[in-house]
């Protein structure tokens, strides 16, 4: 693994030697560091690729393409079928890509950065972070292409304004988790098989494929993802006629509900890797 100059010089920190203290560099202490590492992860995404980051662009391109054919050339008119379930179905799958995308990924970031662990003062969470800023850059990408193929399309997206703080929100919450399930994976490499099988049943307990309602609506309403999702539906869906109840602004309460779990569960996985943190080097 290649490490760049500024990473070089940090790890002959004084203050790193054995027998000192180690002077940890938190994210917030050093962005340029931060925004060296996601562009390090970005670029060894697509190492050896021929289209290089053109990928970004093409694979939600053909997500979206995809789903468009199948919902409205092949199992188009179904029983109780929304004329723009297609739209719906992507205004939820968009996210859950990104969010699904960056927890697996940071679940394994710490293990797959053992020399950057080993080597540098560097605070092992913003390793855990840059995964999922990726993975929001990635979903950024396939977001601008939905947006833009619903005004070519003759469709208001609606309060676009509300994405970033629905962005703010996802990551709060998937990076909280990757922090969590990160510090874990190293004293039990069984949890990258558990988090796989989890992200199943959570992808089928939120509405991504159907709306909320009925007998099991109050499961659905302790999920975080379900006040997320409908933030997001409302950012992209409630400017086009026919959309104003589906894409409704979820409840204030869930909306602080939200806030709070996302608040709550970075400052629990944040506090976890601090407590993790010496005994890294030697487990990892």
């Amino acid at each position: 693994m290649l490490l760049d100059n500024r990473m070089l010089q940090l790890s002959s920190d004084p203050a790193s030697t054995p027998g000192q203290p180690s002077r940890r560099i938190s994210i917030f202490r050093n962005l340029h560091l931060f925004r060296r590492l996601v562009r390090r992860d970005l670029t060894m995404r697509f190492t050896g690729s021929v289209l290089g980051l053109t990928w970004a662009v093409l694979q939600p391109l053909t997500l979206v393409a995809l789903y468009w054919f199948v919902f409205t050339k092949l199992i188009s008119g179904g029983p109780g079928r929304s004329p723009y379930y297609v739209e719906f179905l992507i205004a939820g799958l968009l996210p859950w890509l990104g969010i699904s995308e960056g927890i697996l990924r940071s679940t394994t970031s710490l293990v797959e950065n053992a020399p950057l662990v080993r080597k540098l003062p560097l605070d092992s969470g913003m390793l855990v972070l840059v995964p999922n800023a990726t993975a929001l850059i990635f979903q950024c990408v396939g977001l601008g292409i939905f947006v833009f193929v619903l005004v070519a399309t003759g469709k208001s997206p609606g309060a676009i304004w509300m994405l970033p703080f629905a962005l703010l929100l996802q990551f709060a919450l998937q990076s909280g988790a990757g922090l969590i399930l990160a510090a874990t994976h190293v004293f039990f490499r069984d949890v990258t098989h558990i988090v796989g099988f989890g992200l199943s049943i959570v992808f089928y307990l939120s509405p991504i494929l159907y709306t909320v309602a009925g007998r099991y609506e109050m499961v659905f309403a302790w999920n975080p993802l379900t006040p997320l999702l409908g933030l997001y539906r409302r950012a992209l869906l409630s400017g086009i006629p026919g959309m104003e109840r589906t894409a409704a602004l979820p409840p204030m309460t869930s909306i602080v509900l939200l806030t709070a779990a996302a608040a709550g569960i970075f400052l629990a996985g944040s506090a976890l890797m601090q407590r993790a943190q010496p005994d890294l080097v030697d487990l990892i």
